[in-house]
């Protein structure tokens, strides 16, 4: 051979690599084959929490576990990535939620990644990221049953979704108040130990959905007018027919730059009733009493603008009280004098948007109820 031809050897010998047998091929050392083989399990399982696996490129990385190719490890850090924020925080962007106010500490979730990658328990590192709790667990249920009788399904993996958005930890003693239901529930030590029919926000003025806290019960309150109430009816009572707007207990003024302000005083016309809890918020969302309690006879209860009505509100706020605060609360009814008697500790309340609950006396039914606000 010349050396001209020796010289291509060389260097061609040099351009190609040598073969390597596919057992020699391992992913990147964060992800072991056996990691990589339970992450496949947890994402073949996700229809049961009402999730696609092929949302989260579960036949790719298959495929690159079956060739084992080199792309394996990036394909399995976005399939956990992505399957981890859907299961903590629901799919649904926060921006495709109307009016859902439950704000979330945003996650870094790469060191939960390095953590699953260096355990042996895939499947229950991402457990743990999954409300835990009995509603979550019933729907669950309720979605494999649906499946079997072949019945629309979309709307439990919805609210599936809508509990994955939801603060995971909500107290030992909370306030409850599910807005398509029309029920408010107070929950202690996961038990319902009352449970209240309400009326919540007409379809035009929706019920906001949002945590507060309850630090008090007024007797006797004042209401001050919302603006977008005073602008839609209030407001022309009060300059077309003032006396008949005082007759109904409406006190107007004008504030610094001249707008409109009204309140009206209490007494058995007052559009709050003779109670109100205080639960702070920038929603002036408040639950109260009403002087129209024959309404909670209907069935559809969509009437408010936007307020929580609720049935029974002395009832509700002695059992917030206690026994010796709802002494005060008794002496303020009495005398009709506007009166706060401040809870021992203030209370959580959540108002939630769920359309589907678990039925309580069947395992594995659920409850629908009418979606009265379609896109929340």
């Amino acid at each position: 051979m010349s050396a001209y031809w020796r010289l291509a050897a060389c260097v061609l010998a040099c351009l190609v690599p040598p073969a390597v047998s596919a057992a020699e091929v391992q992913p990147a050392a964060r992800w072991s084959m056996d990691n990589v083989r339970a992450l496949l399990d947890v994402l073949a399982a996700v229809p049961a929490e009402g999730l696609n696996p092929d949302d989260y490129g579960a036949a790719a990385l298959q495929a690159a576990a079956d060739r084992q190719d080199a792309r394996l490890s990036d394909l399995a850090d976005a399939a956990a990535l992505s399957l981890a924020h859907d299961f903590y925080e629901g799919r649904q962007p926060l921006s495709a939620r109307p009016d859902w106010h439950f704000v979330r500490q945003p996650v870094d979730y790469r060191p939960w990644l390095d953590e699953v990658t260096a355990s042996r328990s895939v499947p229950g590192s991402f457990a743990k990221l999954l409300p835990q709790n009995a509603d979550y667990s019933g729907l669950r249920k309720g979605l494999e049953r649906c499946r079997v009788t072949r019945l629309d399904c979309a709307v439990i993996e919805a609210n599936l979704d809508r509990w994955r958005a939801l603060p995971r930890m909500f107290g030992r003693r909370y306030l409850w108040v599910n807005v398509p239901a029309y029920r408010l529930d107070l929950i202690e030590n996961g038990a319902v130990i009352a449970s209240h029919r309400v009326i919540v926000g007409k379809p035009g003025s929706r019920t906001p959905l949002f945590r507060a806290m309850v630090t008090g019960v007024t007797a006797n309150p004042w209401w001050n007018v919302p603006c977008s109430i005073v602008d839609e009816s209030i407001g022309k009572l009060v300059r077309t027919n003032p006396g008949e707007a005082a007759r109904r207990g409406f006190v107007a003024t004008t504030d610094a730059q001249g707008k409109l302000v009204v309140r009206q005083k209490p007494g058995p016309g007052n559009a709050l009733g003779q109670l109100k809890l205080e639960m702070p918020n920038p929603y002036s969302v408040f639950i109260h009493d009403t002087p129209s309690r024959g309404l909670f006879a209907r069935d559809a209860r969509a009437l408010s603008h936007g307020c929580i009505r609720t049935e029974a509100p002395d009832m509700l706020a002695r059992v917030l009280l206690g026994r010796e605060r709802a002494e005060g609360l008794d002496r303020a009814l009495m005398t009709g004098t506007t009166t706060t008697i401040p809870l021992a500790e203030p209370l959580p309340v959540y108002v939630v948007y769920l359309t589907v609950e678990p039925d309580p006396a069947a395992a594995g039914a659920v409850v629908r109820h009418r979606d009265i606000y379609p896109g929340y």
